[in-house]
């Protein structure tokens, strides 16, 4: 088994932790040391004492052998806590639940999460530290550090930036592109571009502040 360690202590974090139990439970895979977090949730309450924060992501030093999963949905804290671990040489595992479907001709970055059902179609192209919890249809690219909620529809030739948070029921049609660091609100159906750094919210969605 490769030791792991989670990184981040909210609620995402805990979900990320039953889906590593999850694939333990179809193979052992994955020794869960613990989690590094600056701040968050009590985990050694909340896990009944099995797991604890261990450190501060500033103070942790990776060690040899050890990978990680960097469990924050948040793209841009996302973005400089990676990049503050690999900087110390940290290493980060893919993350993919038992149930995922994953076509054979797509791309997977490194430190990519798949929860449970994420299906990921023909020649999509995940970027780094992407995380799913939906389905990506054929041909979609989808950047760094983006984070694609439950229940999303990202449908086919739809490009999304690095760094943009698609929530929870949202849609967006075929050939759309979102800019980096776009904001998709709850509920939302895109049937424009839309531009970097923006938010965007309604049926259709329209810029918001």
């Amino acid at each position: 088994m490769k030791d792991l360690i989670i990184v981040g202590a909210s609620n995402a974090a805990r979900d990320v932790l039953q889906v590593v139990k999850e694939i333990n439970k179809v193979k052992a895979t994955w020794n869960i040391k613990g989690f590094v977090a600056d701040s968050g949730l009590d985990i050694h309450t909340l896990t009944n004492g099995d797991f604890h924060i261990m450190g501060s992501i500033d103070q942790w030093t990776p060690k040899p052998g050890e990978e990680y999963v960097c469990a924050i949905a948040d793209p841009n804290a996302k973005r400089i806590v990676t990049q503050r671990l690999g900087d110390k040489g940290a290493k980060f595992a893919n993350i993919i639940h038992p149930n995922v479907e994953i076509n054979d001709y797509c791309s997977l970055g490194e430190g990519v999460i798949l929860y449970r059902d994420a299906v990921i179609g023909p020649n999509a192209v995940l970027g780094n530290h992407v995380h799913v919890n939906t389905k990506i249809a054929h041909d979609c690219r989808i950047g760094d550090y983006t984070t694609v909620s439950i229940l999303a529809a990202i449908l086919g030739y739809v490009t999304i930036g690095s760094g943009v948070f698609v929530s929870a029921g949202s849609t967006i049609i075929p050939h759309i592109a979102i800019g980096d660091n776009a904001y998709i609100g709850a509920g939302s159906v895109v049937i424009t571009n839309v531009a970097g750094n923006t938010k965007v919210f309604g049926n259709p969605a329209r810029e918001t502040r």
